[in-house]
């Protein structure tokens, strides 16, 4: 009865059993690479925000164990373009449970102009977020298509208290002639209202089309489960403090503190993951925003949530921290001569950088795959924040000898008077060991 539902499942777990995965400590099984593409992922946040820039491929019990139950199955199949928003949310053990525990509101709500049809097929949502599905149903094919300029806002037209919101460009499921995307928004404080405008353009080969949506939520959301942590972990002599774990349906917020009095700038925790009594798996959020920076020595991580999964035990597990010293987590270009003048010891990115209209091109090689964007916001001379508007990382060289090449899009650049300075988000520098802590 649900066999090309189930046959979809499968079909995912089949994709993820051929890829050669790498054995890591605890036999954590991680994969990281890049998802190219012809329009990159676009992410606003605030200053204090950062986003993983590469697509992160985590493999968990989900694919080894796909087995559907018939109400799930039929709770997929008696949902419109229900394939395509599992296809989207595949990497996503927390969002897939949503919607095998029926946490997902479908809206149904249609726009058309000028030969495409725009539809928010439905939407999960908790205290601090909301993921939208959408799906573009063009009258005559498009090389590419996509959306972009989104906004999200009450229906009074009140601006919403925006944290973060990211969105990449759709894909047509094997077999169709209809485009799925998800766009992600999460606030800064917990939102109340149910009644929505959401403002995009559509874009595709020679079209452009400005949509005005009004739609509404009508389920109730359910409240964020609390965690009190309090535990400290040194690593390498590094002293980091983890608060407390807020579990929401979308996702796992994990509060981190680091000791001021650290040698070395913590900048990421690679491989951080819940895991409970029987060996499942929750990694870092790997598709969209990682985290938010609320000051130099606190921030918060966010996870795969597990709101759907009541596991008697839980630990919180990590083995690889990005962590570089304090006195080299600035990077300095002199834009005139087009060369670094200032980086951490080992110029592992070349001196030479080179410019292309208001993009500042670096290159980097590293003895491992290293996929994240390593900048954060340009300043100029003066310590003036400088306008950026789309960065990306792509490797250039091959598997055994990875060279990376990242740009980052800075207004007016060739106006910038003196020396440009990045502070370091990223680096291919590490802290190792094998921490295990109960939190539950």
């Amino acid at each position: 009865m649900f066999e090309k539902e189930e046959k979809k499942l499968t079909d995912f777990r089949k994709k993820y059993e051929d890829v050669s995965i790498p054995v890591e400590a605890l036999d954590l099984a991680i994969m990281n690479g890049f998802k190219k593409a012809k329009h990159t992922k676009k992410t606003r946040f605030k200053k204090w925000g950062y986003a993983c820039v590469a697509t992160f491929i985590f493999f968990g019990a989900f694919f080894t164990t796909i087995r559907i139950s018939p109400a799930f199955a039929s709770y997929i199949a008696s949902i419109p373009g229900m394939e395509g928003i599992v296809e989207l949310i595949s990497h996503d053990k927390g969002k897939l449970a949503a919607i095998s525990n029926e946490y997902y509101q479908e809206v149904g709500v249609s726009e058309k102009k000028n030969g495409v049809q725009l539809t928010i097929d439905g939407a999960i949502a908790d205290e601090n977020g909301i993921v939208l599905f959408y799906s573009l149903k063009p009258e005559k094919k498009y090389e590419w298509m996509g959306i972009d300029k989104v906004n999200l806002k009450n229906l009074d037209g009140e601006e919403l208290n925006q944290a973060s919101l990211s969105y990449g460009p759709p894909f047509i499921p094997e077999n169709s002639s209809t485009y799925n995307g998800m766009i992600e928004y999460f606030f800064k404080e917990p939102y109340d209202a149910q009644d929505f405008q959401l403002d995009l353009t559509l874009e595709a080969d020679g079209y452009s089309q400005e949509l005005s949506m009004p739609f509404s939520l009508k389920e109730n959301i359910k409240a964020a489960k609390q965690l009190p942590i309090n535990k400290d972990v040194t690593m390498e002599g590094q002293k980091v403090t983890f608060i407390r774990a807020e579990i929401y349906p979308l996702r796992t917020a994990l509060h981190i503190k680091r000791d001021p009095n650290n040698t070395k700038k913590i900048l990421n925790f690679d491989d951080l993951r819940l895991v409970d009594e029987n060996g499942e798996i929750w990694s870092k959020i790997s598709n969209g925003i990682s985290g938010s920076r609320i000051s130099d020595d606190e921030e918060i991580v966010y996870l795969q949530s597990n709101y759907f999964n009541e596991p008697k035990e839980l630990y919180l597990e990590f083995n690889k921290i990005q962590a570089i010293d304090k006195d080299e987590a600035e990077l300095v270009v002199d834009i005139e001569r087009e060369r670094i003048i200032k980086q951490p010891k080992g110029n592992s990115i070349n001196p030479q950088v080179s410019v292309s209209g208001n993009d500042l091109i670096f290159s980097m090689r590293t003895k491992e795959e290293f996929s994240y964007f390593m900048f954060n916001t340009p300043k100029d001379r003066e310590g003036n924040d400088l306008d950026s508007y789309a960065f990306s990382t792509s490797n250039i060289g091959d598997e055994d000898n990875p060279t990376y090449e990242q740009r980052i899009n800075i207004q007016n650049l060739h106006s910038v008077k003196g020396p440009i300075s990045f502070e370091l988000s990223f680096y291919p520098s590490w802290i190792v060991g094998s921490e295990k802590i109960k939190i539950k």
